[in-house]
């Protein structure tokens, strides 16, 4: 039986994410539903320790409820940081109000599956996170359980709004609040008071903070005061510590003071010793020395502490830096330091772009960032930078911090908790692109989980050399890095060439005995030796370091644990250790350690960790591959009001499992909380929609002790079957290209989607359908005859509608096309060893030259000289157009999306730094109601904003291109257009989507009397980049086009085309095809009627942290235009195919164009073709038959010996099974997971060849012949 085989393979254009490009908000649904705060008067009345607030449910308040106790940390009186900074006091404390957040104020700490996310990690310098964007009542639990372990009190805020008037009379609004929440009995006490700090206690919420910058009356305000300072004395009753913190605004009389200090004013706001009401007030930004000075006097005449006044910076407004925020007012002050900024992120994160948008870029950016905030400059506390003066600028750029901010650590010392064994640490931020336990990696997902967070090195990076100096040039560096884990996400690493580092890593106060264990696990990956000591230092003796050496790793690449015991130390019973470090010694320059778990462990103390008692799961989707789970479980039930810690039932974390019925067990992730959640749990389904297909599950958890060894037995639930509800119905196409009657196949990318109603194509100008509409089906064939761009419309099987923008292109012949090979053959098909046989191929090589693209990858953007948008004089015109060809290759986008175009100039201040004269973003899906718009908008919808729109923030909803996305992996053409008379437009292919509109307040910056604007500065026109809630562009662009003029509807399609350097038109002014790059300078020459003077060339911008600008810079970076641009026109980058033989053992002797003379020097059944490969894709062919080569005389003893083959292996829809023997044979395509998916009998004779077709996706098979009903062969197939 003879089978002619072909496969075509092109590159495919996936809608899907591309790995590496952040999300800064998850694309993945918030599965964990709250609305606690939108009741709160109610749910403090109805409240019950174990009911959960008012719809809410018992699944997702656990993720509300800390299960970590909060620890108290070492005395002061043992601190010695002040040693090395003078100004940093052992009282001094630090209050970061802030939120930990995501750009939409939605996520807070909670769990979720991206890497990107706030993980902050510098605790040790901090006494208080008051978590902003936290509603009364409702903290996350991870994050007050990572605050927790590292003694820090966390909040919650009351944002009352500006000026706003409270009355504890009124009938609404924040009045009523306090009005019903302060109300008293008849005996003059509080009625809530005790039900209030009961929640409190309950959920771990160590405080309330309230934005008190509102207007109310003296008897209100008393009435207030009171309250709170009863819930500190019914707290201490029930062994909580509650807090309040006040933004020193309202006063005690209910007006709003600022920059006043402490004194008569709001001395009841704040409490004397027996009557403590405020425990941190926070505040303004203008509070001098003098005013500090008088107010620690003043809380010391109150008996209170002088550092709970906190002096507040705005490192939103203000940076780290101004005369108005001067850091020297502290200097041999006693008071305590506050950050505020800003209001959906904490701006310490939301500024962490200096490395771009990418998830890695950004949260790498991010532990720099916090380290030099905090440790300083140098990233060593003992090493910072001086003390800011009266003019110096330092903003939040990393560029800027690096060298020269002094640091936190100038004024606060760095506190720690670790005062009790087992004392061990993994060094996980939180947060991995990979799960790992033990260094494997157990869930291969991003991730993110703050309450899994260790304990993090105390100072971050206390560095010193042998002589205890840490100003020395010859010292290792220190970091923690996500490139690889011991578990969870990431692991400490020491690299670099040294004489000797002694790496000060944790400040503990542990009481030890000798027989204790102190443990490394550790990793080299360059030389075994580790010229390494583990040091510690006992209290009052730090300077004198007990040591041992850690023997050379094991192996290369792998972990190796060390253990000794305290005793090969030199303890002593009761020394208390105060410091563990290691030391290093002649290190490489390219020395590589890493550490991945630090420990120190009582070898006799045992645990016994509760097997928790899974109360609930809640299977949220069912997807092909995947799915998505909620776990509650419990480790003890709880009753009478009291919450049980993790410590109570010996536990330090919790593992998730899963498991498919007939598949491994797999541990997914892990959580502090009593509850967790999951994202993509993979799965081995082979066709869900198949009946026997196993789909059939059970979750587990199973506790793990403190030290990290002892673990319960895993509690799984019953299994239960995970319904396959959630298909995809991503849309691909067999080819990168496309050309006129050519034959291509649009398909689900979802094998097992349902069936579409219908596939219609559509001419992306006119809307017209183009040939067939295609009926139910999950693919279709299809060829289309003439050149354009059409659109995909799709409608599925529950009667929704979707439109893929441009997804068909139909491009020349002459800018080249998917190679194909036709036809393969042989002057024979036998013949013996090293005969020679002459092979021979027919093909279309597809070649041609096509248009090259630029690639646009954040941080980079391309500047385009603002000469180019002049109208003739020094003025910028107010007539314009925009156009560009873009395919975009995934999205980043932040809270308002991602930059396309802008013009703006870093010589303004904020705002107008982030806007300018237009901006043209792709935005995230808005909803009605959501951003000032009425109606619903796809995600990746066009906006166009002008100068004289004020609500920044939000899209002008009348100019988007509403209906129409630019989703990634297609070839999309924009125009945006002004005229002279403010009319606007925007063009999606061709089309008009948006528009004619007047916008009658559009104007030009230089117009503007606004002081913020440099109105001598013409802005350049940037394509891509990021901004203040505006993520970068990654992506490929084709023919920019600025012009002086509005297009119109023919002269737009006409731009679509690009034009020939002879027939540039009047008006285009600034024009970059990208086929010529100026290597010297990685410039591209204008085309345009400008000039070609006025070069664009790819920029990164330098040293801007966040919204100010004020020190940043433009640098010239590499571009890169090697890529294929717009398919549909004709440029300069060749397309030429390539052949590869495929013999399979073979040798070629000789070969010309389309053919090769070859032998085979050992008898036996080969396969024979040839590959085709260029830009557009590849095509492979092979001969129909395999070549049967023998040795002399021997034919019949090979075929004999050959006995079964199966060919071609991997496959496309069918394989090949040829017999040397006769007889009747059963054919088996079993799934790797072992289910039989299809079953052939016949008869076959000797050398006969069946063709048989394989029904399931792709993947590896099972080839099961029995032969006579016998088990004859079996044989891997991969199916592509």
């Amino acid at each position: 039986m003879n089978n002619k085989k072909t496969t075509l393979l092109a590159s495919m254009l996936l809608c899907g994410c591309v790995f590496g490009y952040a999300q800064r908000t998850p694309t993945h649904p918030l599965d964990i539903q709250d609305k606690g705060d939108q009741y709160l008067l109610e749910n403090i009345w109805n409240w019950e320790a174990g009911t959960p607030p008012r719809e809410v449910s018992a699944m997702d308040d656990q993720f509300y409820i800390s299960r970590v106790r909060p620890l108290p940390r070492i005395a002061e009186a043992d601190d010695y940081q002040a040693e090395v900074s003078k100004q940093a006091k052992p009282g001094r404390k630090m209050c970061l109000w802030t939120p930990l957040d995501d750009p939409t104020s939605s996520w807070k700490a909670l769990p979720r599956y991206c890497f990107e996310g706030d993980n902050f990690s510098m605790w040790s310098y901090l006494s208080i996170h008051g978590n902003w964007t936290a509603p009364w009542f409702r903290v996350t639990g991870g994050l007050s359980d990572v605050a927790h372990k590292n003694g820090v009190a966390v909040g919650c805020v009351a944002s009352i709004p500006w000026a706003a008037g409270v009355n504890v009379n009124a009938a609404s609004g924040w009045g009523k609040t306090f009005g019903e929440l302060t109300k008293k009995n008849s005996d003059g006490t509080y009625k809530n008071v005790e039900r209030f700090v009961k929640i409190l206690k309950y959920y771990g919420i160590d405080g309330v903070g309230v934005n008190s910058e509102f207007n109310a009356n003296a008897a209100t305000m008393k009435q207030i005061q009171g309250f709170f300072a009863a819930c500190h004395k019914e707290a201490e009753k029930i062994g909580w510590k509650f807090q309040l913190h006040w933004y020193d605004g309202t006063n005690d009389y209910g007006g709003i003071s600022f920059d006043q200090g402490l004194s008569a004013h709001n001395k009841n706001q704040f409490g004397d010793k027996d009557n403590i009401v405020t425990d941190m007030m926070f505040s303004n930004y203008n509070t001098g020395a003098g005013t500090l000075k008088n107010t620690a006097e003043y809380a010391k005449s109150l008996g209170r502490n002088p550092y709970d006044y906190y002096k507040g910076f705005d490192i939103q407004g203000r940076a780290l830096h101004s005369s108005s925020s001067n850091w020297n007012d502290l200097n041999d002050v006693e008071a305590s330091v506050g950050f505020w900024g800003a209001h959906s992120q904490g701006l310490i994160h939301q500024s962490a772009t200096d490395y771009g948008t990418s998830d890695v870029a950004i949260q790498q950016a991010y532990l720099d960032k916090q380290e030099m905030v905090f440790s300083g400059g140098n990233r060593n506390p003992a090493n910072t930078p001086d003390i800011l003066g009266w003019s110096d600028v330092v903003t939040l750029a990393n560029g800027s911090l690096k060298g020269k901010f002094h640091g936190v650590a100038s004024y606060v010392t760095a506190k720690s908790t670790i005062q009790q064994v087992p004392f061990v640490t993994r060094f996980n931020l939180g947060n991995g692109l990979t799960f790992k336990n033990e260094g494997e990696v157990t869930f291969n997902h991003k991730w993110h989980n703050i309450a899994t967070q260790d304990y993090m090195p105390t100072w971050r990076w206390w560095i010193v050399d042998g002589n205890e100096s840490a100003k020395s040039a010859d010292l290792a560096q220190a970091e923690l890095t996500w490139d690889d884990a011991y578990w969870g996400g990431s692991c400490l690493r020491l690299k670099g060439q040294t004489t000797t580092s002694r790496v000060k890593l944790f400040k503990t106060l542990l009481k030890t005995e000798p027989s204790y264990n102190i443990s490394l696990t550790y990793k080299m990956s360059n030389e075994l030796d580790t010229h390494a000591k583990l040091f510690v230092a006992l209290k009052g003796k730090l300077t004198e370091y007990k040591e041992i050496a850690i023997p050379a790793a094991e192996k290369f690449g792998q972990w190796t644990t060390f253990t000794t015991t305290l005793d090969k130390l030199g303890l002593k019973s009761g020394d208390e250790i105060a410091m563990i470090g290691i030391r290093l010694d002649n290190t490489a320059k390219d020395y590589n350690m890493l550490v991945g778990e630090l420990a120190v462990r009582n070898p006799q103390q045992t645990f016994a960790p509760v097997a928790p008692k899974i109360k609930e799961i809640d299977v949220l989707r069912g997807k092909d591959k995947t799915c998505d789970f909620k776990i509650r479980y419990a480790a003890k039930e709880e009753t009478g009001g009291e919450k049980t810690y993790n410590d109570e039932v010996d536990t330090w974390y919790y593992e998730i499992w899963f498991q498919q019925k007939g598949e491994k067990e797999q541990y997914l992730t892990a959580t502090t909380s009593w509850a967790a959640y999951v994202v993509d749990a993979p799965m081995v389904i082979d066709n869900p929609n198949v009946a026997d297909a196993t789909r059939d599950c059970r979750f587990g958890v199973r506790a793990v002790s403190p030290d990290g060894l002892q673990k319960s037995e895993i509690s799984w639930s019953e299994y239960q079957k995970v319904e396959y509800d959630t298909p995809s119905t991503e849309v691909a196409i067999d080819r990168q290209v496309i050309k006129p009657n050519e034959q291509f196949k649009v398909y689900y990318e979802d094998q097992f989607a349902p069936n579409a109603q219908s596939f219609r194509l559509l001419n992306a100008q006119t809307g017209a359908q183009v040939g067939e509409k295609f009926t139910n089906c999950n693919e279709f064939t299809t060829s289309v005859a003439e050149v354009g761009v059409y659109d995909l419309e799709v409608v599925n099987d529950k009667g929704a509608t979707e439109i893929f923008r441009g997804k068909v292109i139909i491009s020349p012949e002459k800018t080249g096309a998917v190679p194909v090979v036709e036809t393969v053959t042989a002057d024979k098909q036998t013949a013996e060893t090293n005969e020679e046989i002459k092979l021979n191929y027919t093909s279309r090589d597809g070649e041609g030259k096509v248009s090259r693209g630029l690639v646009v990858k954040d941080p980079n953007m391309l500047l385009i000289p603002a000469e180019v948008t002049l109208d003739g004089g020094n003025n910028t015109s107010m007539a314009y157009s925009y156009a560009l060809w873009v395919k975009v290759d995934s999205y980043a986008h932040d809270k308002q999306g991602t930059n396309l175009i802008q013009k703006n100039t870093i010589s303004d201040k904020w705002p107008h730094n982030n806007w300018g004269d237009l901006w043209v973003q792709i935005r995230p899906q808005i909803n009605a109601g959501e951003h000032d718009c009425r109606n619903n908008h796809l995600a990746n919808e066009v906006s166009f904003n002008t100068f004289g729109w004020t609500a920044h923030d939000n899209p002008r909803e009348s100019m988007m291109s509403t209906g129409y996305a630019l989703n990634p992996g297609v070839w999309n053409h924009i125009v945006v257009t002004q005229g002279s008379d403010k009319q606007q437009k925007i063009y999606f292919n061709g089309k008009c989507v948006a528009g004619p509109n007047n916008f009658a307040a559009s104007d030009l910056r230089e117009n503007s009397s606004d002081y913020r604007i440099n109105t001598s500065e013409h802005a350049n026109v940037f394509i891509g980049g990021g901004g203040v809630y505006k993520a970068g562009l990654n992506a490929t662009i084709d023919e920019v086009q600025v012009w002086n003029k509005p297009l119109t509807d023919a002269e737009v399609v006409r731009a679509m085309q690009g034009y020939a350097a002879n027939e540039i038109p009047e008006g285009l002014m600034g024009y970059y095809t990208f086929e010529e790059m100026d290597k010297s300078d990685s410039t591209f020459v204008n085309l345009g009627k400008a000039g070609a003077q006025y070069k664009a060339r790819m920029v990164v911008m330098n040293g801007s942290g966040g919204e100010n600008t004020s020190t940043a810079s433009y640098k010239t970076v590499g571009a890169n235009n090697e890529v294929t641009g717009y398919p549909g026109i004709e440029g300069t980058l060749e397309v030429k195919t390539s052949h590869a033989w495929q013999l399979n053992g073979g040798r070629i002797s000789s070969e010309t164009d389309k053919a090769a003379v070859v032998t085979f020097a050992r008898p036996g059944e080969y396969e024979a073709g040839v590959k085709l490969t260029n830009f557009w894709g590849e095509s492979e062919k092979a001969l129909e038959n395999v070549l049967v080569i023998t040795g002399v005389d021997a034919i019949n003893d090979v075929k004999d010996a050959a006995g079964f083959s199966v060919y071609p292996n991997p496959f496309v829809e069918s394989v090949n099974l040829r017999f040397s023997e006769g007889g009747f044979y059963t054919i088996n395509i079993v799934s790797a997971a072992g289910a039989v998916l299809q079953s052939n009998d016949f008869r076959a004779d000797a050398g006969e060849t069946v063709n048989v077709a394989v029904q399931g996706g792709k993947g590896m098979y099972i080839v099961q012949v029995l032969k006579d009903g016998k088990p004859f062969k079996a044989l891997n197939v991969i199916k592509k």
